[in-house]
């Protein structure tokens, strides 16, 4: 996790970044000044008081040096630490005179600066176990320990008095400022590992700012009776505060949407080698030859390239792609991984890196629901057909996309800010070049579908743009995919295409009521609403694992049952129209008359939304709706 702190020292140094736009730094916390007091930043009357916002308590390092606590000024004015202190139950340190927590900001302190700089990417406001770092504050006292079986913390004002506390895990709930359960991280699955989970208090959807204070585990982002701004997670090096919010812009545009796999192929090359300056890709997997042997062409004719992808895909990195990487980085592209170093202490900051996002020139934005892969851009003639994986991008220039993907790739990659990127060594065993004499594929396609669709969509107008990424937004109510299904109602059209879209969210062994997915109730609630709503799922992936209780099988039961009991203009369906199965994250939505159309890497289960990296981008455009739509009705096998 970044603190507001790091924004401002951090923000200004990165390479190509975009500041946010007007609406997002009225509502974002102000970063912490360093300032002698001097009668500075103090409000006329009674003081006002700052939280406990975070715990960072089970900590990746050997001996836990990077442990931390943050603190937040709900407040418009400063507020001078002078005298305050933070307590474990047995142990109390204080602030020194000249911190100052300005409005809105936000601190971390931690045991060791230089230790919480290794995990986080960062360094803290303050450290209060050893001067590791002479630039970073000393607390005095004696240092805090927090147990990782649970305990308290303790914010005390300068008379000594309990302002705020947190009592989490097996902590004594009974001391005082706190009722009720204590608060527990968040792991319905191993996904959601408790090793380095850090406790946070939810945000508020409006203002990105923590929810006011209730002294109760309500207040905490991992509240298990909040299916929505409750049951997450966060880990260091998140950008969370950063990307929380989204930015919607209404803008003149070029828009383009290609379809795998009727297009997909000539229409990325095209783009690819149009590229005059710079192609970067941050993606899951790259194992099409023929792509790659156009990346590699862009950096030998001297663009710069850069590449970032997942260091540890289920089923491994395949020869192929260590073929597709060697040859990139072998014509001068810069190749990253992202990946884990249990032996050196490295954790990836998310599950999986999985978005699918391309820049060209730094002008020019694309977002699908593709890997390039053979499967999914097939290069063979499609005049008599091919065969291949359902997907779809979206690719534009609008200043505000554009901005928004740089600041995301910028972040993510960040080579030397965070360990878990990892510049591509030929020699590694595992990431590195391909055996001796391995000759990649170059087969792809078939004749078994019909295209439907030989050329992409081109449109230049007026559109408005939101970006959608996990873990930061995938759930939010107000805007996004809950948000635009929110809207509709009686003579309004839902359509949704997607890889899965699981039945219920939580362990393997819960259900529909406890753990719902909040994805499928915002369906259902639209049909309620009198929406026409359409769900198809795929079946080809599916039909390998149908006995999950969360498999697309029992998804369509279920919607089936609620739309027969309810009498609900809602269908679901699974198919496989384009020979190797629905890979698409799409939802098609037409509400009050306007189209909107959503594609992105974001499929429908919880470590999609709470643990990846994911990109969507949703965009209003009958156009667009009404070509993509095309598509939909072909793939649900009749007419609309």
């Amino acid at each position: 996790m970044r603190g507001w702190l790091a924004l401002l020292l951090i923000v200004p140094l990165m390479v190509g970044f975009s500041p946010p736009g007007p609406d997002r730094d009225a509502a974002a916390p102000s970063p912490v000044s360093y300032l002698p007091l001097a009668g500075k930043g103090f409000e006329v009357g009674a003081p006002p008081t700052p939280l406990i916002s975070a715990l960072y308590y089970d900590a990746y390092l050997a001996n836990e040096p990077d442990e931390a606590f943050q603190l937040y000024n709900p407040a418009p004015a400063a507020i001078s630490l002078k005298g305050w202190g933070v307590s474990d139950g047995s142990h109390t340190v204080t602030f020194p005179s000249d911190l100052l927590l300005s409005a809105h900001g936000a601190i971390w302190c931690a045991r060791e600066a230089a230790s919480f700089q290794i995990a986080f990417g960062m360094l803290p406001a303050c450290e209060y176990a050893t001067d590791s770092d002479p630039t970073v504050p000393n607390l005095t006292g004696s240092p805090l320990r927090f147990a990782n079986t649970g305990g308290q913390v303790l914010l005390l004002n300068p008379g000594g008095l309990v302002q705020d506390t947190l009592v989490y895990k097996a902590g004594n709930a009974a001391v005082a400022g706190w009722q009720g359960p204590s608060v527990y991280p968040y792991r319905p699955t191993n996904a959601f590992r408790k090793e380095g989970q850090i406790l946070y208090r939810k945000l508020d959807q409006s203002t990105g700012r923590p929810v006011p204070d209730t002294g109760t585990r309500a207040d905490w982002a991992s509240d298990p009776s909040d299916p929505v701004d409750g049951r997450k997670v966060q880990f260091p090096g998140w950008d969370l505060e950063r990307f929380f919010l989204p930015e919607t812009r209404t803008e003149k545009a070029r828009l383009e949407v290609f379809v795998a796999p009727d297009n997909a192929f000539a229409s990325l090359e095209a783009l690819l080698k149009g590229a005059a300056q710079s192609v970067r890709f941050e993606g899951y997997t790259f194992e099409n030859a023929r792509l790659a042997e156009v990346v590699a062409d862009r950096a030998r004719a001297g663009r710069e390239v850069e590449i970032m992808l997942d260091g540890a895909p289920p089923g491994g990195v395949t020869d192929q792609q260590r073929w597709v990487v060697q040859q990139i980085a072998q014509a001068g592209g810069l190749v990253h991984y992202f990946k884990a170093d249990p032996a050196t202490g490295v954790h990836r900051r998310y599950s999986y890196q999985h978005s699918k996002l391309w820049l060209l020139d730094g002008k020019l934005a694309l977002i699908g629901s593709e890997n390039p892969s053979p499967d999914s851009f097939p290069d063979d003639d499609p005049s008599d057909g091919t065969s291949g994986r359902r997907g779809v991008y979206l690719a534009t220039d609008a200043p505000s996309v554009v901005a928004g993907v740089t600041a995301i790739m910028d972040a993510d990659i960040a080579p030397g800010a965070h360990r878990d990127v990892w510049r591509w060594d030929p020699a590694d065993p595992v990431l590195g070049a391909p055996p001796a004499g391995f000759t990649p594929s170059y087969d792809s396609g078939g004749a078994s579908y019909p295209v439907q669709k030989p050329a992409p969509l081109e449109a230049n107008g007026t559109f408005t743009f939101e970006l959608l990424h996990a873990p930061e937004q995938a759930l939010r109510t107000d805007s996004g995919l809950l948000g635009l299904i929110a809207r509709a109602g009686a003579r309004d059209t839902i359509l949704v295409e997607q890889l899965y879209e699981h039945t219920y969210w939580g362990p393997e062994d819960s259900n529909i009521v406890d753990d719902p997915n909040p994805r499928l109730e915002a369906y259902i609630a639209a049909a309620r609403r009198g929406a026409k709503v359409r769900v198809l799922l795929d079946s080809f992936f599916d039909d390998q694992d149908l006995d999950s209780p969360k498999s697309n099988l029992r998804t369509v039961e279920y919607l089936r049952s609620v739309a027969a009991a309810e009498s609900l203009d809602l269908q679901a369906e699974r198919r496989n129209p384009t020979g190797l199965g629905i890979h698409n994250k799409m939802i098609l939505a037409e509400i009050a008359g306007q189209g909107w159309v959503l594609v992105g890497s974001l499929n429908g289960g919880e470590a999609s939304a709470k643990l990846n990296r994911e990109m969507a981008l949703l965009v209003a455009s009958a156009e667009a709706y009404r070509y993509l739509a095309d598509v939909f009705w072909y793939d649900w096998g009749e007419p609309p």
